[in-house]
């Protein structure tokens, strides 16, 4: 089973919107998922409800409780004896005891960030935060930590460009996350794929901005999956 666990040191960086859309990006593409809820503020159980609400959750996608480190040990080793490939990890803002028992069962961690002057610095400190730890637990051979840029812009000003170039030196992903309503109302919408079904059976019409979010999600997991195979 692999782990991957999206961190922020930042509120608002795009990190469970990340984990939603490629959650549903590895759902389209049948593997078997599950997710753990560590972030105080339950953005997934929230996620969840709604998309019942909507008709658009995929019962088998089970949210395991992780709010404290033997918690979130015992739902790492539930979701393997179920027969999961891939477990996401919603984490808490910021760094603590509960993120760090997160990160060093990890696979891979992504960092998502937005490009802006505030976004940035704090992108940055997560780095330097995860390469200490990742060094302190002997982990460098076992732990893969990348940026996923999130909330692109339409139009790329110069004060943003500058950003983006900060991070040329980091390890970053070549999916960028675009700035798209589909992405922006995934807690109320549900699960992406299923949301595309929902639409398209309404009319085709509907459905075109969240298969183009859906085609990032793919692209995004693609590039997950090759970094995973590398890994392993």
């Amino acid at each position: 089973m692999e782990i991957v666990s999206f961190v922020s040191f930042k509120g608002g960086a795009g990190k469970t919107t990340a984990l939603q859309l490629l959650c549903s990006a590895l759902l389209a593409r049948g593997r078997k998922v599950a997710l753990i809820e560590s972030d105080e503020n339950a953005p997934l159980g929230q996620w969840r409800k709604n998309a019942r609400r909507e008709g658009t959750w995929d019962e088998g996608c089970a949210i395991h409780p992780g709010g404290a480190p033997q918690l979130l040990l015992e739902s790492i080793v539930a979701a393997e004896q179920s027969g999961v490939e891939v477990l996401l990890i919603d984490t808490q803002g910021g760094g603590s005891e509960l993120n760090n028992a997160a990160i060093v069962n990890s696979s891979l961690v992504i960092v998502p960030t937005a490009i802006t002057a505030a976004d940035i610095p704090r992108c940055i400190d997560t780095l330097a935060f995860l390469d200490e730890l990742r060094s302190t637990e002997s982990l460098e051979d076992k732990l893969l930590i990348a940026i996923l840029v999130t909330r692109f812009p339409l139009n790329l000003n110069k004060s943003r460009q500058e950003s983006l170039d900060k991070l040329a030196d980091f390890p970053l992903f070549e999916t960028i996350l675009r700035e798209r309503d589909a992405l922006a109302g995934l807690e109320d919408t549900g699960m992406l794929h299923l949301s595309v079904v929902k639409r398209a059976a309404i009319s085709p019409i509907l459905a075109t901005h969240f298969r183009s979010a859906l085609t990032e999600g793919g692209q995004f997991a693609d590039e997950v999956a090759s970094v995973l195979e590398v890994q392993s």
